[in-house]
């Protein structure tokens, strides 16, 4: 074999290494980097539609947690047809994957049971879990991390769902 037929079969097979681990992780140098750290907004304008489906709400999580963010905070809206409380923007904050504060956006003040809200690896668990049982999930993803930035699980138009928003988020 040529050293231009080795190497182009070593490419090949480079980048159908990348593509099998995690489909939505860009593998080349050229892809966009993200400087968590520098408080990036994850904005509407800046997202993929997603199909809702299992295997790409499967790949999504993989890619997410291949990252190894534990440490983040974030802003989340959810709406649904639930107590008015849950729906207030809050700023969430997780430590070691799990959440650990919240506060209300608005007034600052600490939400007292932080367990009706998701960490981003919990929102992707809740649309699995849903896909899994054959209900709905509607997604659109933030094109760099492949993190849901509107999440609809279940059907909200027939009071059986939840809407997320994410946004803000930020490396701790």
């Amino acid at each position: 074999m040529s050293a231009y037929a080795a190497q182009t079969n070593r490419l090949v097979r480079l980048i159908a290494a990348c593509a099998a681990i995690a489909g939505v992780v860009a593998c080349s140098d050229d892809s966009p980097t993200l400087d968590i750290n520098a408080q990036q907004t994850l904005a509407l304008g800046d997202t993929i539609a997603g199909s809702g489906q299992l295997a790409e709400l499967q790949q999504h999580r993989a890619a997410w947690l291949l990252r190894k963010i534990d440490d983040y905070r974030f802003q989340l809206q959810i709406s649904c047809f639930c107590r008015s409380a849950i729906t207030r923007p809050v700023v969430i904050e997780v430590r070691g994957g799990t959440v650990t504060k919240v506060e209300d956006l608005e007034t600052g003040t600490a939400v007292s049971d932080v367990s009706a809200y998701p960490s981003i690896t919990k929102l992707f668990d809740a649309a699995i879990d849903e896909r899994s049982r054959g209900g709905s999930v509607s997604v659109a993803y933030d094109r760099t991390l492949g993190i849901p930035v509107r999440l609809e699980v279940g059907t909200i138009a027939n009071d059986a769902g939840v809407q997320y928003f994410l946004s803000d988020l930020v490396r701790l």
